[in-house]
């Protein structure tokens, strides 16, 4: 009888620290997520106000927190606006990676390889045309390219 006790009281002491610590666990997963969010929205803020450095470095802790399209897109918008092609390619590359068909990936990438590749860019442009037939984006970035 009484080791039928101990065991029952051993049981249950290890079910109520099994569930402490998933709730722990949990804790941290949506401190966490709530915290890449706030990143992403205070970079996305700061990039509208111009504040490219702090963006991109809030982007970038973002991006450790939860590596995703969302900070890559910042961080690719970023390097567009400081024409920092070396970086918006690899951002692109990354971005394209995750979600292939993702617009804004594939307009960063085109505009990566504007100044040293403007076959591959134009190659990129003319797939998103067949897309989006309609996209002026995409119809004045391949004016540009043909008058080049």
């Amino acid at each position: 009888m009484k080791l039928r006790y101990v065991f029952v009281i051993t049981f249950i002491s290890f079910n109520i620290t099994f569930a402490y610590q998933l709730k722990q666990e949990k804790v941290i997963e949506y401190s966490k997520k709530h915290h890449y969010k706030n990143l992403i929205n205070k970079a996305n803020e700061l990039c509208m106000k111009n504040e490219l450095d702090k963006s991109l470095n809030l982007a970038q802790k973002a991006y450790e927190l939860k590596p995703d399209k969302d900070a890559l897109l910042i961080m690719a918008r970023i390097y567009n606006y400081k024409k920092d092609f070396k970086n918006l390619k690899l951002t692109a590359k990354k971005i394209l990676e995750i979600s292939p068909k993702n617009y804004l990936g594939n307009i960063y990438l085109a505009n990566a390889y504007l100044k040293e590749d403007k076959a591959k860019s134009k190659e990129i442009l003319c797939k998103l045309l067949k897309k989006y037939p309609e996209d002026e984006t995409v119809l004045n970035k391949l004016k540009v390219l043909n008058e080049v």
